[in-house]
Protein backbone atom coordinates (compact mmCIF):
# COMPACT_ATOMS: atom_id res chain seq x y z
CA UNK A 1 0.00 0.00 0.00
CA UNK A 2 2.87 2.47 0.70
CA UNK A 3 3.81 2.50 -2.98
CA UNK A 4 0.31 3.70 -3.86
CA UNK A 5 -0.11 6.19 -1.03
CA UNK A 6 0.55 9.79 -2.04
CA UNK A 7 1.74 11.41 1.21
CA UNK A 8 1.12 14.94 -0.01
CA UNK A 9 -2.44 14.17 -1.05
CA UNK A 10 -3.01 12.45 2.31
CA UNK A 11 -1.60 15.46 4.17
CA UNK A 12 -3.85 17.84 2.26
CA UNK A 13 -6.93 15.65 2.73
CA UNK A 14 -6.29 15.46 6.48
CA UNK A 15 -5.94 19.25 6.68
CA UNK A 16 -9.18 19.72 4.76
CA UNK A 17 -11.02 17.30 7.08
CA UNK A 18 -9.62 19.06 10.17
CA UNK A 19 -10.64 22.46 8.81
CA UNK A 20 -14.15 21.20 8.08
CA UNK A 21 -14.49 19.55 11.51
CA UNK A 22 -13.26 22.68 13.26
CA UNK A 23 -15.77 24.86 11.43
CA UNK A 24 -18.52 22.35 12.32
CA UNK A 25 -17.34 22.42 15.93
CA UNK A 26 -17.52 26.21 16.01
CA UNK A 27 -21.07 26.01 14.65
CA UNK A 28 -22.08 23.38 17.23
CA UNK A 29 -20.54 25.41 20.05
CA UNK A 30 -22.34 28.55 18.89
CA UNK A 31 -25.57 26.52 19.13
CA UNK A 32 -24.43 25.25 22.56
CA UNK A 33 -24.93 21.69 21.30
CA UNK A 34 -22.69 19.81 23.73
CA UNK A 35 -23.44 16.37 22.30
CA UNK A 36 -22.62 17.30 18.71
CA UNK A 37 -19.57 19.27 19.86
CA UNK A 38 -18.27 16.23 21.71
CA UNK A 39 -18.92 13.98 18.69
CA UNK A 40 -16.86 16.32 16.49
CA UNK A 41 -14.10 16.53 19.09
CA UNK A 42 -13.88 12.71 19.11
CA UNK A 43 -13.54 12.75 15.30
CA UNK A 44 -10.77 15.34 15.57
CA UNK A 45 -9.04 13.32 18.29
CA UNK A 46 -9.11 10.17 16.14
CA UNK A 47 -7.82 11.98 13.05
CA UNK A 48 -5.33 14.14 14.93
CA UNK A 49 -3.39 11.40 16.69
CA UNK A 50 -2.05 9.61 13.60
CA UNK A 51 -1.68 12.93 11.77
CA UNK A 52 0.36 14.70 14.45
CA UNK A 53 2.39 11.54 14.93
CA UNK A 54 3.54 11.27 11.31
CA UNK A 55 4.14 15.00 11.17
CA UNK A 56 6.40 14.92 14.23
CA UNK A 57 8.08 11.59 13.54
CA UNK A 58 8.73 11.99 9.83
CA UNK A 59 7.38 15.03 7.98
CA UNK A 60 8.77 17.85 10.12
CA UNK A 61 12.21 16.27 10.59
CA UNK A 62 12.44 15.64 6.83
CA UNK A 63 11.45 19.21 5.96
CA UNK A 64 13.65 20.76 8.67
CA UNK A 65 16.57 20.94 6.22
CA UNK A 66 14.59 23.64 4.36
CA UNK A 67 13.24 25.75 7.22
CA UNK A 68 15.72 25.12 10.04
CA UNK A 69 15.63 24.36 13.75
CA UNK A 70 13.75 27.49 14.89
CA UNK A 71 10.75 26.86 12.67
CA UNK A 72 10.86 23.16 13.53
CA UNK A 73 10.57 24.07 17.23
CA UNK A 74 7.79 26.52 16.35
CA UNK A 75 5.82 23.70 14.67
CA UNK A 76 6.23 21.47 17.74
CA UNK A 77 5.04 24.33 19.96
CA UNK A 78 2.03 24.76 17.65
CA UNK A 79 1.22 21.10 18.33
CA UNK A 80 1.59 21.80 22.06
CA UNK A 81 -0.96 24.62 21.77
CA UNK A 82 -3.42 22.42 19.84
CA UNK A 83 -3.07 19.59 22.37
CA UNK A 84 -3.56 21.95 25.33
CA UNK A 85 -6.60 23.49 23.64
CA UNK A 86 -8.08 20.06 22.88
CA UNK A 87 -7.68 19.08 26.54
CA UNK A 88 -9.47 22.27 27.61
CA UNK A 89 -12.30 21.65 25.15
CA UNK A 90 -12.64 18.00 26.22
CA UNK A 91 -12.76 19.01 29.89
CA UNK A 92 -15.58 21.48 29.32
CA UNK A 93 -17.55 19.27 26.93
CA UNK A 94 -17.15 16.34 29.30
CA UNK A 95 -19.60 18.06 31.64
CA UNK A 96 -22.38 17.42 29.13
CA UNK A 97 -23.58 21.01 28.81
CA UNK A 98 -22.10 24.29 27.59
CA UNK A 99 -22.77 27.65 29.18
CA UNK A 100 -22.87 30.74 26.97
CA UNK A 101 -19.55 32.09 28.24
CA UNK A 102 -17.90 28.66 27.81
CA UNK A 103 -19.13 28.40 24.24
CA UNK A 104 -17.72 31.82 23.39
CA UNK A 105 -14.41 31.01 25.06
CA UNK A 106 -14.10 27.67 23.25
CA UNK A 107 -14.88 29.25 19.88
CA UNK A 108 -12.15 31.79 20.60
CA UNK A 109 -9.71 29.02 21.56
CA UNK A 110 -10.44 27.11 18.35
CA UNK A 111 -10.02 30.21 16.22
CA UNK A 112 -6.78 31.32 17.88
CA UNK A 113 -5.08 28.08 18.98
CA UNK A 114 -6.28 25.29 16.66
CA UNK A 115 -7.59 26.51 13.29
CA UNK A 116 -4.44 28.45 12.36
CA UNK A 117 -2.32 25.29 12.57
CA UNK A 118 -3.81 23.25 9.70
CA UNK A 119 -3.90 26.39 7.57
CA UNK A 120 -0.25 27.13 8.27
CA UNK A 121 0.79 23.49 8.05
CA UNK A 122 -0.84 23.20 4.64
CA UNK A 123 1.80 25.66 3.44
CA UNK A 124 4.51 23.10 4.20
CA UNK A 125 3.33 21.12 1.19
CA UNK A 126 5.04 23.82 -0.90
CA UNK A 127 8.35 22.34 0.18
CA UNK A 128 7.52 18.73 -0.59
CA UNK A 129 8.36 19.02 -4.28
CA UNK A 130 11.98 19.27 -3.10
CA UNK A 131 11.88 15.87 -1.42
CA UNK A 132 13.32 12.75 -3.01
CA UNK A 133 11.15 9.78 -3.93
CA UNK A 134 12.77 7.89 -1.05
CA UNK A 135 11.91 10.64 1.45
CA UNK A 136 8.31 10.66 0.18
CA UNK A 137 8.20 6.86 0.43
CA UNK A 138 9.36 7.01 4.06
CA UNK A 139 6.75 9.65 4.90
CA UNK A 140 4.05 7.53 3.21
CA UNK A 141 5.13 4.48 5.19
CA UNK A 142 4.96 6.45 8.45
CA UNK A 143 1.49 7.72 7.55
CA UNK A 144 0.38 4.12 7.13
CA UNK A 145 2.01 2.98 10.36
CA UNK A 146 0.52 5.87 12.34
CA UNK A 147 -2.94 5.22 10.91
CA UNK A 148 -2.69 1.47 11.50
CA UNK A 149 -1.80 2.03 15.15
CA UNK A 150 -4.68 4.52 15.27
CA UNK A 151 -3.83 6.17 18.59
CA UNK A 152 -6.06 9.23 19.22
CA UNK A 153 -4.38 12.61 19.69
CA UNK A 154 -4.80 13.05 23.43
CA UNK A 155 -3.77 9.46 24.15
CA UNK A 156 -0.75 9.78 21.82
CA UNK A 157 0.25 13.05 23.51
CA UNK A 158 0.19 11.39 26.94
CA UNK A 159 1.64 7.95 26.14
CA UNK A 160 3.81 7.98 23.02
CA UNK A 161 4.91 11.53 22.25
CA UNK A 162 8.35 12.39 23.61
CA UNK A 163 7.30 15.92 24.52
CA UNK A 164 4.53 16.25 27.13
CA UNK A 165 2.13 19.18 27.37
Amino acid sequence: MSKELDPIRELREDHKKVKDYLLELIDALNKKDAQRSLEILVLLDKLGGPHFRFEEETLYPTLKKFFGEEYYQYLLKAHDRVIAAAKKIAEILGKGAIAEDEAKMLVSVIRSEILPHPIECEGLTLLTDRLSKEELRIIAKNIELSRNENVPLLEWAETIRDKKV
